[in-house]
């Protein structure tokens, strides 16, 4: 009896011990024992928001996603704006940002776009990371950026989404402008990612063009969100 006692004290103490570590808060470097993984969740973790100033206008979709390496065409820290179509959301899972922990509320929101609705295939796909950090700076203002709230107002839009560029080597290997020998494994166009995103809207633009162009173009059909954008921005440019 006093041996069961003992193995259920043991199981209580690391049960608590287990919780205590749990709700820890997690620090920016995460985790990661490795120095530069360290430096690069502290680039995640960031919680400033970029000013008008800081927007570099070079970065756009097209330019992300430009063949050839790519290691040194901007800089880490460069703020940037840029439109995209959503064509895919979820949870980012347990990473050594976030400690590894578990709880959804604490993962990172992965939004995958791409310049074109048709243009599906994964070489040309850009990431975008909503971070715990800024999910709660949101929550201030009552505003839900839960991969859920995310996926379901998002997905299949176009969006203009600002935000912090971070090269994130830990991808590169699966990124076609960086690995070494591109295969069935690319899961994107370039390891430079949008992280954290500090802004995310629809782009009205293209939603009023559709309104008006949906029920007279068949072309809607053959990307015609694509085209309604095309002609949004050449209308917007316009002198």
């Amino acid at each position: 009896m006093a041996a069961v006692l003992a193995l259920l004290l043991l199981f209580a103490i690391g049960a608590a011990s287990a919780e205590q570590r749990s709700a820890k808060p997690c620090p920016p470097g995460g985790d990661a024992t490795r120095p530069g993984i360290q430096r690069l969740n502290e680039s995640k973790s960031r919680v400033d928001e970029p000013s008008d100033e800081d927007i570099d206008d070079t970065v756009t979709m097209d330019a992300i996603v430009s063949p050839g390496d790519d290691r040194l065409r901007w800089e880490d820290g460069q703020a940037c704006e840029i439109t995209a179509y959503v064509i895919e959301v979820r949870d980012g899972g347990m990473a050594s940002s976030n400690c590894h922990s578990p709880d959804p509320a604490i993962h990172d929101t992965i939004l995958e776009l791409i310049p074109d609705p048709n243009v599906l295939d994964r070489a040309h796909r850009v990431v975008a990371v909503i971070t715990p950090q800024w999910r709660k700076t949101m929550a201030t203002d009552r505003v839900d950026w839960s991969t859920r709230a995310i996926r379901a107002k998002y997905t299949h839009q176009w969006v203009t989404i600002s935000g912090w560029l971070l090269f994130n080597f830990e991808a590169a290997s699966k990124a076609i402008n960086t690995t070494p020998l591109p295969g069935v494994d690319i899961a994107r166009a370039t390891a430079w990612e949008i992280h954290p995103v500090t802004s995310i809207e629809l782009e009205e633009d293209v939603l009023d063009e559709e309104a008006v162009l949906t029920p007279l173009d068949p072309d809607l059909s053959r990307g015609g969100r694509a085209a309604a954008y095309a002609r949004s921005k050449a209308r917007i440019s316009a002198p």
